[in-house]
């Protein structure tokens, strides 16, 4: 369990009416006879065993797309529970300048044919690769604390799991 597998490919079944979330790209995700539906993903690169992940629930998939400094586009994907889109389409404005003061200090992002993406879960936050947990319930700071006292106006569980991509998921 200690190794890192190059790349990882993932199905998983679920009751039709839930999404399954997991880490790297969505292959398909196609509905079943027997009324299941079954979605594989497949992760592009090497990936230590906890930050493999799946999420399932009534996801809304929010889709937008970051530019590099490159040019080069990176898929964005949000999946959020539907009666929190508003806010999540609100809060998740501050990825794209996020990842621009990232790729600037700490180069692309590392896991770029997998896209980024954001899940909501009931835990304030993991960086699962590619897959990052969000449970900070769309508030600035930690839970809507500000431990530093100095007024966070930004919402730590983002940009702290993002950096995790870059140190600690890809290092």
């Amino acid at each position: 369990l200690g190794d890192e597998p190059d790349s990882m490919s993932i199905a998983y079944t679920t009751p039709a009416n839930l999404k399954c979330i997991s880490n790297g790209t969505l292959l398909f995700d196609r509905r079943n006879d027997n009324g299941t539906r079954t979605a594989r993903w497949f992760i592009h690169y090497p990936i230590n065993n906890y930050n493999v992940t799946l999420n399932i629930g009534n996801y809304q998939h929010i889709h937008d797309e970051y530019e590099a400094m490159d040019g080069e586009i990176l898929s964005l994907d949000y999946y959020v529970m539907p009666y929190n889109e508003a806010a999540a389409r609100k809060q998740f404005t501050q990825v794209k300048p996020m990842l621009r003061c990232y790729e600037k200090y700490l180069g692309k992002y590392p896991f770029w044919n997998d896209g980024y993406a954001l899940v909501e879960t009931p835990y304030l936050g993991m960086e699962h690769q590619g897959a990052i947990a969000y449970g900070n319930m769309y508030k600035t700071g930690y839970a809507g604390m500000d431990f530093s006292r100095i007024g966070l106006d930004f919402d730590y569980i983002i940009i702290h799991e993002t950096g995790h991509e870059w140190w600690g998921n890809s290092v």
